[in-house]
């Protein structure tokens, strides 16, 4: 640099001098005044727009910067299943976690069973469920059924009806053998042979004991030889194995009728229509045999 004794300082002095006044007169120190706060606000929008680009992710504590403030994201919401990281304390110490709930830690238990008669969503909860296959009643039951509607039956034809069904129904449990001796005597029965009509159904009997109706049948062939006593055995084992034997009760009465039992004769009818009571609609032989049995009324 030159000294103060060159000519050339003192040029270089005065063009200064010039510029100086120049930019003095121009405001040039006014204006200069205002371009350091501008520099200052200018680095610190960058700088927030820097703090906010690189900010820390969720759950990350942001570290202070000194001369701005601090702009703190909201972090989202944790799932149930993601333990929360809680930020540090103003002391710098991390408090200590929350501890995870039960419905995080806890593993989920086996799925339930539908409960019984519950409709599925699956493909065949549309479908109508299936009707069970119906079971075939035995013979008895079916006797038992019939039976049931005799007792309830409201005409005379009706009741012949379901009759010829029960008696089809007791006589189809006998043997080829035990049929034909049946049918035979029947056939003697029908020739005014009672004694040997007796004797077929004895023989039929040694084969099918637990048969009622051929008690039965041996029982009326009994009546109509006059062996009234025979017959009313006969009859008793009828009704202890088939006690719901309409026809039994009915011989039965007219057993007991013969033998001049008026009240062993009207009890025993008085059964038969409680079995089928339109064996005697009008009640005509039910009076007769009341009186029989109790005289006249007065």
């Amino acid at each position: 640099m030159q000294g103060p004794a060159s000519p050339g300082w003192l040029l270089a002095h005065d063009m200064r001098a010039t510029r100086f006044s120049g930019f003095r007169r121009s405001g040039f120190l006014r204006s200069g005044a205002l371009i350091a706060p501008c520099l200052l606000a200018s680095l610190s929008v960058a700088g927030l727009a820097s703090a906010q680009t690189a900010q820390p992710p969720a759950g990350q504590p942001q570290s202070p910067t000194s001369g701005h403030t601090t702009h703190t994201a909201q972090p989202p919401a944790h799932s149930s299943t993601m333990p929360h990281t809680a930020a540090p304390s103003a002391s710098g110490k991390t408090p200590p976690a929350p501890a995870p709930s039960s419905s995080a830690t806890q593993p989920a238990g086996p799925a339930e069973s539908p409960a019984p008669g519950a409709t599925s969503s699956g493909p065949s909860a549309g479908k109508a469920p299936v009707a069970a296959p119906h079971k075939k009643l035995t013979r008895p039951q079916q006797i038992a059924a019939l039976a049931d509607q005799l007792a309830q039956a409201k005409t005379p034809e009706d009741a012949q009806m379901l009759e010829a069904r029960l008696e089809t129904l007791r006589a189809a449990g006998l043997s080829p053998t035990t049929q034909l001796l049946l049918r035979r005597a029947q056939k003697d029965s029908q020739a005014d042979k009672p004694d040997d009509a007796v004797e077929d159904l004895s023989d039929a009997l040694a084969l099918q004991p637990d048969s009622a109706i051929l008690w039965r049948s041996r029982a009326q062939m009994r009546l109509a030889a006059g062996d009234f006593k025979a017959a009313i055995t006969d009859l008793g084992e009828a009704l202890q194995r088939d006690g719901r034997d309409a026809k039994s009760w009915g011989v039965l009465s007219t057993v007991e009728d013969q033998r001049k039992d008026g009240p062993a004769a009207l009890k025993a009818w008085q059964k038969v229509l409680e079995l089928n009571p339109m064996a005697d609609k009008n009640h005509k032989h039910l009076d007769a045999l009341h009186i029989k049995a109790f005289g006249q009324p007065t």
